[in-house]
């Protein structure tokens, strides 16, 4: 099973609205530690991504499947996704620039090509090639 898990720090917002009237809306108080983590691997890869308030109160759970989630960038810091299975548009606004790529970078699908190559030392070494698709 594939595992990883990160906590970057981000303030979480929600599409409120319909329409015209759609804006975001603050759903933590302030920035609030963001915790990722692939939960499973096959046939597809899910990753739950949870944030907790002060008062340690679950004010985020939400799950990215991959292939299947668009995560797009607003902003160098911004980032937002239809989640099909609530029916709302989720965004993150991430503390820098850095986090929101290491977000992104995170919850894509990534192909692995595992090839060995004959070194020029006579022996042989296991090369890893990926591809990240957003």
């Amino acid at each position: 099973m594939l595992y990883i898990s990160y906590r970057l720090w981000a303030d979480v917002f929600r599409v409120h609205g319909d329409g015209e009237y759609m804006r975001w809306q603050r759903v933590s108080d302030d920035v609030v530690p963001i915790n990722i983590s692939c939960i499973e691997d096959t046939p597809s890869t899910v990753f739950q991504i949870t944030a907790y308030n002060r008062h340690v109160e679950k004010i985020f759970d939400v799950k990215i499947t991959q292939p299947g989630t668009i995560i797009c960038p607003a902003t160098e810091s911004f980032v937002h996704w239809r989640d099909p299975i609530n029916q709302c548009e989720w965004g993150l606004n991430f503390s820098t620039a850095t986090d929101a790529h290491r977000f992104r970078d995170c919850c894509a699908v990534i192909n692995l090509i595992l090839f060995l190559t004959y070194s020029r030392f006579n022996f042989y070494q296991l090369c890893v090639c990926y591809q990240t698709i957003i």
